[in-house]
């Protein structure tokens, strides 16, 4: 399965920016969470201070998909601003959110322009949901239907779908004044009692709502918790709220705002294909040692003079050398310009990386370390490339952005028994003793004996003093440790358990920078 939309993290993050700002002062924390079980659809909780969205409640194509959840971040935004939670019976909570649902999202087309568009698509996404008003039916919870249906309606331009029987035209009627005058009211306080009055107008009883109803209010999402006492509504800006958006609902913006990767590239053909999957989980379980790795590594610059302090210090020379721009020496350590750097990751692909060992797959463990050096990086400005055997596909590099990352977390071994090292290391090792870079390190990470390790001993040896090659042997056992080694060369043969793997990698770079 490829990556959805909402697990590239530059997406996400818009959408947390954008679900800050449309609170104003004092945001609650904005969450994307795809997980119904978490957030069926929205929600704006009081008492943790957060809003949240499910961006994958509406069946559309991405591009619609990231517009609606913009618009459900609008309409929690709406009740973190507008909104005095009030405890309600459980019939009076559900017409009481009818109606403010009206009137904190009318709020939020007054206060903010730019977003009646998504509020306005928002209203079409719901009406079109919503099920025709049966004429046939003399339930009272056909008119709590009618003026749901309603309020969308009147936004998009369209009339309502089916039609109230006699008798519920009759109640309509009296209760028509109270469902405007609280779409039009500052604060919740007056809607909480318009729907307390309307509840014993209609007679109301919980099991006369149509079901439809019941299931878009949770599209929605309920408003939770209690706010803290610091934590008040605001009040309507003064300005009056017309009825009738109309024409003022806005216009999409052009171009999208939002565009997402492509999430059905995949790279290679036939299985033997990588295709994107979420990384961020993955990105998140190796930052702590991919943080570790960036302090010991990289340089900060030194300050241009000494800055006084109110109390007596400790002076690091260490932290005083540091220049972020030139990692891994200091000038001061060898009377030379800091040595730099090029590397290349070269991953074995063949089945055999189904494999478990300490709790994960060596593939698992092997995305874990190729994240960690690819992130270290990416920080420290280091040229490098992720490189998949046999069929020679690059999947990271210094400019892969999020696809990179998408696609080490997408790697999965291939449906073959064989690899092809040695023509790996020809192809892309060789290349490097021309560049310009004073270390040229390549790392192969392999599980087993190759289909070509005649030719890789001669390119090892053949790099030797021009390109560092180095093989990474997991899960070794005694045949397989000497077949491997006679390739690379004992003294250039790291073998260790597959949960080890990343550690170990780290250790490669701390040892180049000579900490």
């Amino acid at each position: 399965m490829a990556v959805p939309w909402y697990e590239w993290r530059n997406v996400r993050n818009r959408l947390i920016v954008f679900g800050r700002a449309v609170q104003g002062i004092s945001p609650y924390r904005v969450l994307i969470e795809p997980d119904r079980g978490r957030c069926p659809s929205g929600y704006c909780n009081f008492t943790r201070r957060e809003i949240a969205a499910n961006p994958g409640i509406f069946p559309m194509p991405p591009r619609d998909q990231y517009q609606l959840t913009k618009a459900i971040l609008v309409h929690e935004a709406g009740h973190r601003r507008f909104t005095s939670p009030n405890k309600l019976s459980p019939l009076v909570h559900q017409v009481a959110n009818i109606l403010e649902d009206e009137r904190i999202e009318r709020q939020m087309c007054q206060e903010f322009a730019g977003v009646r568009w998504l509020v306005w698509k928002l209203s079409q996404a719901l009406y079109h949901e919503s099920q025709p008003i049966n004429d046939s039916s003399d339930s009272p919870g056909e008119v709590v239907a009618y003026f749901l249906q309603l309020r969308w309606a009147k936004r998009i331009g369209q009339p309502v779908k089916g039609g109230l029987s006699p008798r519920n035209q009759d109640l309509w009627q009296k209760v028509e004044p109270l469902v405007y005058q609280a779409w039009e009211a500052e604060t919740s306080e007056l809607v909480d009692r318009n729907a307390v009055e309307i509840v014993r107008i209609l007679g109301l009883k919980e099991l006369e709502i149509p079901r439809w109803v019941k299931d878009i209010l949770d599209r929605l999402g309920p408003a939770e918790g209690e706010r803290a006492e610091a934590d008040g509504a605001e009040r309507a800006s003064g300005k009056p709220i017309a009825s009738e958006l109309g024409d003022e609902s806005g216009e999409e913006p052009k171009p999208f705002d939002g565009d997402v990767p492509p999430n059905d590239k995949r790279e290679g053909k036939g299985h033997e294909a990588i295709e994107p999957q979420p990384y961020i989980e993955l990105e998140e379980r190796v930052m702590p040692l991919v943080q570790e790795l960036i302090d010991e590594l990289s340089w900060e610059e030194k300050p241009e003079q000494w800055e006084p302090v109110e109390r007596g210090g400790r002076l690091s020379v260490r932290e005083y050398l540091r220049d972020k721009n030139r990692p891994f020496l200091a000038e001061e350590d060898r009377g030379k310009a800091p040595a730099t750097l090029a590397l290349k990751v070269i991953v074995d692909h063949s089945t055999s990386l189904n494999h478990s060992s300490g709790g994960k797959t060596r593939m698992e463990s092997i995305a874990e370390a190729v994240m960690t050096l690819h992130l270290v990086c990416l920080e420290l400005r280091i040229p490098h490339e992720v490189l998949v055997t046999p069929q020679a596909l690059k999947i990271a590099g210094l400019e892969a952005g999020e696809r990179g990352k998408a696609l080490i977390a997408g790697l999965v071994p291939a449906l073959c028994g064989y690899e092809d090292m040695g023509l790996a290391i020809k192809t892309h090792a060789v290349p490097m003793a021309g560049y310009q870079q004073d270390i040229k390190l390549v790392l192969c990470l392999t599980d087993g004996a190759c289909n070509d390790a005649d030719l890789g001993k001669d390119v090892c040896l053949a790099l030797r003093g021009k390109v560092e090659v180095i093989g990474v042997l997991l899960d070794p056992d005694d045949r397989t440790r000497g077949y491997v080694a006679r390739m690379f060369g004992e003294d250039r043969l790291i073998a260790c358990r597959s949960e080890e793997l990343p550690h170990k990698l780290g250790n490669v770079l701390r040892a180049i920078r000579g900490v």
